[in-house]
């Protein structure tokens, strides 16, 4: 049989047949899965789409309900990326589930917890970057101190309050006091919590002139805030973040670098300030070094409770186009980001702005914040597991991750309730 020829519109044309997918992402960088609409490969990389003007923040988010496949796709984005040279760094690691995927690349595998021989200096002295002097180093170096010592601070002190200016003044004193920096990094005394800890309880004369008061003043000033980093190195904290050793144990060079957390159980607020203690180690290390990477904040809504901690995560995020590092931010629900108080729900949402790449797996729970057409959020309570939503500067795509056989094992978020052994 044969039919006359039809000519029309596109205008008519779209209506009787409508296209079933648009064009897709070029091809570069690692292979994720398939796009299900269009049946094609889809590759991603935030880096070469960000060159090519088609993403403007390399930030990713991922969310999805427990067992839908959103782990397994940061581990396949990580371990792949580094065939393209990308390295990638887990802060921490509250299941211990990216150990295998680091160690099955040769990476740094650091345990944390009670009974592990292994501890953290929050304070470390990283090794000066090639090019920079030493008086261009230090006030970085002092700098990034000062900011965690205050995140960390505020996170324990009652209702979470804002450090005074005496206070804030106090963590440049202390580490000045505890460092004895005289212009040459050789000559610096290593530092460590208990010694800062210790000045801000003890303060010294010249920390006392530098804040133009007595030094009883001073001392009776400075007693909350003193008692605050005491506690980082006692009781449930005590062998965590408290090393006094000076050698700095991460190197910007190892292809993966993960810190295992997973034997610290006392509470959300321990976990919160580990994870935020060894992402700001790590941050420094990593500072003004070349290469791309991965961070991979996993089960980020941790920190959504404690605002300081919040935004110490989103500034490292705000100069990601400067530090050349992509944000993998995990959680089960959109809403984990918005928990705890207004200012926490503010850094949530400016974190997730920060994400041109938002990648939905199975949610039940409102989406109304990521802007989603009304079909776009119908599917989402449908999706299959290893089935995911993504949108790409706003571009929608529903993409199936492929995982290959040698892969599983190591990405299986499920090996240990299986019974299984990577």
């Amino acid at each position: 049989m044969r039919l006359p020829a039809h000519v029309d519109s596109t205008a008519q044309v779209r209506g009787a047949l409508p296209w079933l997918a648009g064009p897709g992402l070029p091809a570069v960088g690692t292979v994720v899965g398939r796009e299900r609409f269009s049946g094609g490969v889809f590759c991603f990389d935030p880096w070469r789409l960000y060159a090519r003007g088609l993403l403007q923040d390399a930030g990713i988010f991922v969310a999805g309900v427990i067992g839908s496949g959103k782990s397994a796709l940061a581990k396949s984005l990580c371990l792949r990326g580094v065939a393209f040279g990308r390295r990638f760094a887990v802060p921490g690691d509250i299941r211990g589930e990216w150990v295998p995927v680091v160690e099955a690349l040769g990476g740094r595998v650091l345990r944390l917890g009670p009974g592990m021989p292994e501890r953290l200096n929050a304070l470390a002295l990283p090794p000066k970057p090639e090019g920079m002097t030493d008086g261009q180093w230090w006030p970085v170096v002092r700098t990034h101190w000062e900011g965690l010592l205050e995140a960390l601070i505020r996170t324990l002190l009652p209702g979470q309050r804002a450090l005074t200016m005496d206070e804030r003044t106090a963590l440049e004193t202390a580490l000045t006091a505890a460092s004895r920096w005289s212009g040459d990094l050789a000559r610096v005394r290593p530092v460590h919590l208990g010694l800062v800890g210790s000045l801000l309880l003890d303060p010294t004369r010249e920390m006392a002139a530098e804040h133009r008061v007595g030094l009883g003043v001073l001392r009776e000033r400075l007693h909350e805030i003193g008692l605050a980093v005491r506690a980082l190195t006692r009781g449930g904290f005590a062998g965590l973040v408290d090393d006094d050793r000076p050698g700095n144990q991460m190197d910007w060079r190892d292809t993966a670098t993960v810190v295992d957390i997973s034997r610290v159980k006392t509470s959300d607020l321990a976990v919160a300030l580990v994870m935020a203690t060894t992402q700001s180690v790590i941050e420094l290390a990593f500072a003004h070094r070349p290469g791309q990477r991965f961070t991979v904040y996993d089960e980020a809504w941790r920190l959504s409770a404690f605002p300081a901690l919040m935004a110490r995560t989103n500034a490292g995020q705000k100069v990601s186009r400067a530090t050349g590092n992509a944000t993998i931010i995990v959680c089960h629900r959109v809403s984990d980001l918005f928990g705890g108080t207004e200012e926490s729900r503010h850094y949530g949402q400016a974190l997730l702005a920060d994400c041109g790449t938002r990648v939905l797996y199975r949610q039940r729970g409102d989406v109304a914040s990521l802007r989603l057409s009304e079909r776009q959020a119908s599917l989402l309570p449908l999706l299959d597991k290893g089935t995911a939503l993504w949108t790409v500067d706003g571009r929608p795509f529903l993409i199936d991750h492929v995982v290959a056989p040698r892969e599983w094992p190591l990405i299986d978020t499920d090996q240990t309730m299986l019974g299984r052994t990577p």
